[in-house]
């Protein structure tokens, strides 16, 4: 990895993550870079689009930290992935999924105390909509929830996607999904469709537990017609990896999944609103270079 003493560090913060977690952490993750970094700047962004555009202008060489939730790290990388600059991502969300998937610490100081024992690695680089993501994106039954769990004022952490997800079953009406991947369509009449690269979302749910950050392929996970006690079943599975032979269950891989529903729906990447159906993701391989712990990153 290049001296974190001869390269500028870029701070990027997104304040309002995690109600307010990164911004409290900020200072102490500052101290922190300044134990090993010559020279370190600061920015508390205003929106994931200013994140974005400070990222795209970082020298290429340069480092960007991202403090935030997995949304706002998504917003990072689609600058850095233009610039150059390597990209460290820290927790400062709810669920932070993306910085679990990894291998980085969840303890922001821990993680940047470490930094210069940590290499660089080159990942690749979700696009749904042309919107670049780590994650997951998805449509169905658990947008709704994610919808759900955005909306609410309680300070719930990882827990505000259970939540979601009770309110969810209230609302959620069958609907049919045609899936087309790599040029082959079918169609899913049911709950979901979850297409990861990173393939963690909701506070730990290990969707697409195949999937790996690294090789070239989107995984896409479908659930089709199930009670609702399966798909109870299903989610809590997921957080071990362990729902793939669930009832309903299909799983494809593929470089180009498009996505349309038969009723009106949004799809969601790394927690944030992407738009309404239909959607095309693809996928960008070994596009981003960030820095990492050492050796293999643990599974989906």
């Amino acid at each position: 990895m290049p001296s974190l003493t001869s390269v500028p560090v870029l701070l990027l913060v997104n304040p309002t993550a995690g109600r307010g977690r990164a911004d409290r952490r900020a200072p102490a993750v500052e101290r922190a870079l300044l134990r090993s970094c010559a020279e370190v700047s600061v920015v508390r962004t205003a929106s994931p689009a200013e994140a974005t555009a400070y990222a795209r202008n970082a020298p290429s060489g340069s480092v960007v930290v991202a403090l935030g939730g997995d949304g706002f790290l998504g917003a990072v990388a689609a600058g850095t992935r233009v610039s150059g600059a390597l990209l460290v991502p820290l927790a400062g969300g709810r669920g932070n999924d993306t910085v679990r998937r990894l291998g980085v610490p969840l303890d922001p100081v821990r993680a940047v105390r470490a930094m210069p024992t940590w290499e660089v690695r080159t990942v690749d680089v979700g696009l749904v909509g042309g919107r670049p993501f780590l994650g997951v994106a998805h449509v169905g039954f658990d947008a709704v929830a994610n919808e759900y769990g955005n909306a609410t004022r309680w300070n719930l952490g990882p827990l505000v996607y259970l939540y979601g997800g009770i309110r969810a079953f209230r609302a959620w009406r069958e609907v049919t999904f045609t899936v087309t991947v790599d040029g082959q369509e079918r169609r899913v009449t049911g709950w979901f469709v979850a297409v990861g690269n990173g393939g963690r979302y909701g506070g730990g749910l290990r969707i697409c537990p195949g999937a790996e950050i690294d090789d070239g392929l989107l995984d896409v996970v479908a659930l089709g017609r199930s009670s609702i006690a399966n798909v109870v079943i299903t989610f809590l599975l997921s957080y071990g990896g362990r729902h793939l032979d669930r009832p309903g269950i299909t799983v494809e891989r593929g470089t180009s999944v498009e996505i349309a529903a038969d009723r009106p729906l949004n799809a969601y990447a790394d927690g944030e609103l992407v738009g309404p159906l239909p959607v095309t993701v693809v996928v960008e391989p070994s596009s981003l270079r960030m820095l990492l712990p050492p050796g293999e990153p643990p599974r989906a």
